[in-house]
């Protein structure tokens, strides 16, 4: 489930149909090489990962041969075609990894940082930024490899570009060095988030996926919301919240959980556009939300330097107004259309449904637990994978016999191509703000653009991760952003923390904002919807995303830092602004409201989120009146029908 997922499935049904010997040795290749990887991560999450730059070549190296035997050439070509360059690339990405294993030592014990570069190194370097390039392009589109190589291009010829975009090229022998020879690039900080906690918590999710835990969170959230009013969109925006946090990608989030939730909602009476945005926008927040929120906030810790748990207590509350807002849309837009929750009959009872899918909760409050006896998230991560084996053997649905183990740790290892490709990817772009120093001068050129006005600053890197974001996944547009953009921000004197969740969300929002909205698009294809369309409304209902950033970067309450008072005062005006917005974008509240009306909320809910006592008494007050207003008109059309 990934950006690439169509790619893959026929991909798959292409070998399926050949049965030559190629064909089924690349079937072969595939599973033994899944496994091998899974054990390896399952070793090293329970006994310890070994030397950094030995754990990201294997890993990276692994999945980058998987992402050429698994995603083909060409689509359109036959299994025998494709395995004609397929096969060959696989073995020369094998070659690669085998070679960095046996000279592991003399790499990582070189007595200067660029120490002696053989010829050897330099081909295989050359080779290997190729084929990080290449996979990159196979699983998730052109969009991220061309930023690699725009950055590239900017490496060599940046001396020649007008001051203040004016850098020093590094000689070509040092940057290939740089590239593939450090920890810096490639083989840097990106890779080594997904060779460590993100690896762990896919293969969790695919265990979850295989023992029917994801039917479970569905069914769950069917129990809950399923007969309120608009309830089919309801089950979409809870149960991808649940399955969000464990997916962590959100267009594998609509994958699983809106091929059931879109047509629910269609067949409930939404349009294909708004069902498509709904599950979009719901989908998109999953990273938000804690306790795991996907590849991104394990890298925020990493790269500032905090607990994990640190990123989850800031994430909570923004996430909540997130959900909320998206929440409260779809209840409008059931009112407005007067929809109604599903049948009696069509919804799962809570009490069964908890009593036969309990178990699946069991790892989850055991991984929270971990965590916060302080263990590191991996080791969190193989506790929690053991746990869930061992639970779901209690339940003959959820038992797993020794093929769909087997076919799980494949599952996982393929799940896990689309994150590690794209932060192989990310890496030569971080590789290139490192030994050009471009991400210090990018501090200059902000500053000087923005006049040092911090609000001019902010919408610029807002409007950065989101070209950068374009058809990119949130995690490796995070690490491009981030970056290049944190050091910035902390330069107007913003806390590392709320600097890098200001990034994290503009990134995120990508997935949802057109013209390239890799959510929205999965979404749209699912539902039959204009892409564009799509795209707008799950904006609209994502609104709170683009408003909040600048809101913590001024009153960073909203992420936890300060007085229990404060907090729980930023958080009750950051609800009800929300829900003004709400009430303003959706063109209800106790009944239609009109232009001028709309225009009132909408400068209440402003005024709510803003960080001032004064702007909130006066959003509190607006509120307060007009929906009073509101709601007595209301009971007087109801009087007089």
């Amino acid at each position: 489930m990934d950006v690439g997922e169509e790619t893959v499935v026929s991909s798959e049904k292409n070998i399926s149909e050949d049965n030559s010997l190629l064909v089924i040795f690349i079937k072969a290749s595939v599973v033994v090489v899944g496994v091998c990887l899974s054990f390896f991560h399952l070793y090293t999450g329970g006994f310890g990962v070994v030397e950094a730059y030995l754990q990201r070549t294997i890993h990276l190296m692994a999945l980058i041969m998987l992402a050429f035997l698994i995603f083909p050439t060409n689509n359109r070509w036959s299994a025998k075609k494709n395995a004609l360059i397929d096969v060959p690339l696989a073995c020369i990405a094998l070659i690669i990894g085998i070679y960095l294993i046996v000279n592991h030592d003399r790499i990582v014990g070189r007595e200067w940082y660029y120490g002696p570069i053989t010829t050897v190194d330099i081909w295989f370097g050359i080779i290997t930024i190729i084929l990080t390039l290449e996979a990159a392009r196979r699983v998730v589109g052109l969009a991220l490899p061309i930023i690699a190589i725009f950055f590239m291009i900017y490496s060599f010829y940046g001396s020649y570009f007008p001051y203040p975009f004016t850098i020093r090229s590094p000689p070509p022998l040092v940057f290939i060095d740089h590239m593939f020879l450090t920890p810096q690039a490639i083989f840097g900080v990106p890779v080594g988030v997904s060779a460590t906690f993100v690896y762990l918590f896919i293969l969790f999710g695919a265990f979850l996926e295989t023992t029917k835990g994801g039917q479970f969170i569905i069914d769950f959230s069917m129990s809950l919301v399923g007969r309120a009013t608009g309830g089919p969109a309801k089950v979409a925006v809870v149960a991808s919240s649940l399955f969000g946090t464990v997916s962590g990608h959100s267009v594998a989030n609509v994958y699983g959980t809106g091929t059931f939730t879109i047509p629910l909602m269609k067949r409930a009476g939404y349009n294909k556009e708004f069902a498509g945005a709904v599950e979009a926008a719901s989908s998109c927040g999953g990273q938000l939300m804690p306790p795991i929120m996907g590849a991104a906030a394990f890298i925020i810790a990493e790269i500032i330097g905090i607990p994990y748990l640190e990123v989850c207590k800031a994430a909570i509350l923004p996430a909540l107004l997130y959900y909320i807002a998206v929440f409260a849309s779809t209840h409008m837009e059931a009112l407005r259309k007067g929809l109604r929750g599903l049948n009696k009959d069509e919804v799962p009872q809570l009490l069964p449904t908890l009593s036969r899918g309990f178990h699946f909760t069991i790892p989850i409050i055991l991984l929270i637990i971990v965590l916060m006896k302080g263990f590191t998230p991996f080791r969190a991560a193989f506790i929690a994978i053991i746990a869930l084996i061992v639970v779901a053997m209690f339940r003959k649905e959820s038992r797993l016999t020794p093929r769909s183990f087997v076919d799980t740790l494949v599952l996982g290892a393929k799940n896990s191509i689309v994150i590690a490709a794209s932060c192989g990817c990310a890496g030569i772009v971080v590789g290139v703000l490192d030994v050009t120093g471009l991400g210090i001068k990018f501090v200059t050129i902000v500053t000087e653009l923005s006049g040092g006005l911090l609000p001019v600053a902010l919408v610029m890197v807002m409007i950065s991760c989101l070209v950068l974001g374009m058809g990119v996944p949130t995690a490796p547009a995070y690490i491009i952003a981030a970056m290049i953009a944190a050091p910035t921000l902390i330069h107007f004197g913003i806390q590392p923390i709320v600097a890098h969740m200001f990034i994290f969300y503009s990134a995120l929002l990508s997935a949802i904002t057109p013209p390239v909205a890799l959510a929205a698009y999965a979404a749209a294809a699912i539902s039959g919807g204009r892409v564009m369309v799509t795209g707008i409304i799950a904006s609209r209902l994502g609104i709170v995303v683009f408003l909040v950033p600048y809101i913590f970067v001024y009153d960073p309450a909203l992420l936890m830092i300060g007085s229990p008072p404060f907090v729980m005062w930023a958080f009750l005006t950051g609800v009800i602004g929300t829900l003004n917005l709400v009430f303003a974008l959706g063109g209800y509240l106790f009944s239609r409201l009109i232009w001028w009306q709309r225009i009132i909320f909408l400068i209440a809910g402003l005024c709510t989120i803003v960080p001032q006592i004064t702007t909130d008494i006066i959003g509190l007050g607006i509120f307060v009146v007009f929906g009073w207003m509101n709601y007595r008109k209301s009971r007087e059309v109801a009087t007089v029908s």
